[in-house]
C-alpha cells in the first residue's frame, strides 16, 4: 500500500504542474494526454523553426541525394501533414488550403510561415479533442488504433523530420543553433 501512495503521490506531482496549461475560459479542461502531445509538438517546432531560419534560403534546395526531399520539401510535407492530420482528428483544414500543394514556389521566410501556421492549427485540433474521443478505435494509414495514437503522430512526425534537417543541416556545415 505504502508503494502505491509513493507512486499515486509522483504521478501527481509530475501532473499538478500540467494543469495550468489548460485555458481557464476554456467549457472543459484539455486532457492531460493532449497536454503532453502539445508540449512534444512545441519542443519539435522550435527547434524545427531555430533550424529553418540557420539554413541559408540558397540551401533549401539541398537534398543527400535524387528522389529525396530537400529542405522546402520537408517543411511543406510536414505542413501539409499537420492540416491533414488534425482534419483527421476533427479540426478542418482551413479554406483556400490544399495540403498536398502548400508551400508550391515559395520562399525561405514563407515556407517557414507556412510551416507556423500548420503547427498552430495542429495544436488547436489536438486541444479541442475529449479523453474519450482520444480511446475510440478509428481507422487511418491502414490501420485500426485508439485516435490517441493519430493524435501522437503529428508530434512524432515533427521529430522524424527534424532529425532529417539536423543531419541535412550538418551536412552543410551548419551547426544546430540549440547545441552551440
Amino acid at each position: 500500500m505504502k508503494f502505491l501512495s509513493s507512486t499515486l503521490l509522483a504521478v501527481g506531482t509530475l501532473v499538478l504542474p500540467f494543469t495550468v496549461l489548460a485555458d481557464p475560459s476554456a467549457s472543459r479542461e484539455v486532457p492531460m494526454t493532449n497536454q503532453l502531445i502539445v508540449m512534444s509538438l512545441g519542443a519539435a517546432e522550435d527547434k524545427m523553426l531555430q533550424l529553418a531560419e540557420a539554413i541559408p534560403a540558397d540551401a533549401y534546395g539541398y537534398t543527400p541525394m535524387e528522389g529525396v526531399a530537400n529542405v522546402g520539401e520537408v517543411l511543406k510535407h510536414l505542413a501539409g501533414a499537420n492540416y491533414y492530420i488534425s482534419s483527421m482528428l476533427g479540426r478542418p483544414i482551413p479554406t483556400g488550403i490544399t495540403p498536398r500543394e502548400l508551400g508550391e514556389g515559395a520562399d525561405k521566410a514563407t515556407l517557414i510561415e507556412i510551416y507556423r501556421a500548420s503547427v498552430t492549427h495542429a495544436k488547436q485540433a489536438l486541444e479541442q479533442v475529449s479523453a474519450e474521443a482520444m480511446a475510440e478505435e478509428i481507422e487511418f494509414f491502414g490501420m485500426t488504433a485508439p485516435r490517441g495514437r493519430l493524435a501522437l503522430m503529428v508530434a512524432d512526425h515533427q521529430h522524424e523530420h527534424l532529425g532529417q534537417l539536423i543531419a541535412y543541416a550538418r551536412a552543410n556545415h551548419i551547426v544546430p543553433p540549440w547545441s552551440h
